[in-house]
């Protein structure tokens, strides 16, 4: 049995968790929107992470 890994939405500029969906859809469907409380930014974050063990290092 694989184990997930969960992947918290953080901000692209300054790495918070401190994050409030704003729309979940950003530009493309597999992207959601944000916003960050701790830099005021808005940024999209990919919904579909991939886990450790999907990633394979080339």
């Amino acid at each position: 049995m694989e184990t997930e890994k969960i992947v918290r939405p953080h901000c692209s500029f300054c790495d918070s968790t401190d994050v409030t969906l704003m729309s979940p859809f950003g530009t493309a469907q597999l992207v959601r929107q944000y916003y960050c409380n701790a830099c005021k930014s808005v940024f999209e974050f990919i919904r579909w992470q991939p886990t450790d063990a999907a990633v394979k290092e080339v």
